[in-house]
């Protein structure tokens, strides 16, 4: 590390730096695990909590204010972008997201051509500059103003780690493609996978449009503020390798190369749920940074990856739901296996569950900021 940089850690490991302490956060790290969370939220619809700035705000602080954490990532939603082209969308307690509008034909794509995220999403600006200025400044009463009053222990579990990096994340074209036809989750993918071989061409365009939807709305989070970004494809693991190449991969590595000709300086990470069959297909993208699912091979990943490509992941999170002995000592393992690759930064392999215990993520994150990585 140049002793002139003054990056957050987690930039520095996402940009394939071997740093001597493992930065940590973890997905969905502001959410219903946490009780400052509910007591914020109290009984809001989710669309209108996630647009209320001022509680946007304070979730998102809220886990880097109790465990000290290295990234902070914007409270929001993958299909923040679809809402803002106009695309109707509730979110049912149990079932998750409900679209109320279907794209099914190519008269349909037209939906997703009015978007412009700086006047549709304006309130994401607005929390991500918020963000920006707390992480910046954070001491003292003008931050414990912002981020709420009740938990302080960053103030000792920051220690020599400088302030955290700020995230910002979007939904990959395949998954948002499959809730645009599905109308909300699915198990099966069958209206998904249907497009895909019998109407590809359909298919192609639609994750096309959605491909520069997205890179815009990434690019605008990182005008706002955002230091590094996350694509997430949730559901392109449902895809066999070469489905993937096929119908996913062409049109995230779109987002990637946009990205990285308008912003070459911030990280991307790439993230694909269930996708531990798709890493040479994922490497292939060519992103800052692959996140890990939890069912991934550690060696395979250090097979595949190349050294300037940094890794992220990849702790099952319902070990956090477990005995905290078995938890130090996957943590340990973790931590070890990783040691060999140069870019590393601590996360779940996937997002983290409302029942986690608190006592356990707070056991993980003080065994990972306790970890120390020899330099070269």
């Amino acid at each position: 590390m140049n002793a002139l940089d003054t990056s957050p850690l987690l930039l520095r490991a996402l940009r394939g730096e071997r740093t001597e302490q493992v930065p940590i956060w973890f997905m969905r790290q502001a959410g219903r695990y946490l009780p400052e969370y509910l007591a914020t939220r109290q009984k809001m619809p989710f669309t209108d909590f996630m647009r209320d700035v001022d509680r946007a705000v304070r979730v998102s602080l809220q886990p880097y204010l109790r465990f000290g954490v290295d990234g902070v990532i914007l409270f929001s939603d993958i299909l923040t972008p679809l809402s803002g082209a106009g695309i109707a969308l509730h979110f049912e307690e149990k079932r998750g997201p409900v679209l109320e509008q279907t794209i099914e034909s190519d008269a349909d794509l037209s939906r997703l051509d009015r978007f412009d995220p700086a006047r549709d999403c304006a309130y994401v600006g607005e929390i991500l500059g918020r963000l920006r200025t707390a992480i910046e400044s954070a001491a003292g009463a003008d931050f414990e103003t912002v981020a709420g009053a009740g938990v302080d222990s960053w103030q000792t579990s920051r220690k020599g780690r400088g302030r955290p990096g700020l995230l910002g994340f979007a939904g990959a074209p395949f998954t948002l493609a499959s809730y645009l036809i599905e109308g909300g989750t699915s198990r099966k993918f069958e209206k998904t996978k249907e497009a895909c071989f019998q109407r590809s061409a359909f298919f192609s365009r639609l994750c096309t449009r959605l491909s520069d939807l997205v890179a815009d709305h990434l690019q605008y989070q990182i005008k706002a503020g955002a230091e590094a970004v996350q694509i997430f494809d949730s559901w392109a693991g449902q895809l066999s390798a070469a489905d993937y190449r096929e119908f996913a991969a062409p049109y995230s590595a779109r987002i990637i190369d946009r990205l990285r000709t308008m912003s070459p300086q911030t990280p991307v990470i790439l993230f694909v749920g269930g996708g531990q069959h798709l890493l040479t297909e994922m490497c292939a993208q060519n992103p800052s940074a692959l996140s890990l699912d939890w069912r991934a091979s550690i060696a395979e990943a250090l097979r595949v990856a190349p050294e300037s490509m940094a890794l992220q992941g990849n702790l099952d999170p319902l070990l956090l739901h477990g005995d905290a002995a078995r938890l130090q000592a996957a943590i340990e393992q973790t931590l070890r296996l990783f040691d060999a690759h140069p870019g590393y930064v601590f996360n779940l392999g996937h997002g983290i569950h409302p029942g986690a215990s608190l006592d356990n993520v707070s056991l993980m994150v003080r065994t990972v900021q306790g970890a120390r990585r020899t330099l070269p």
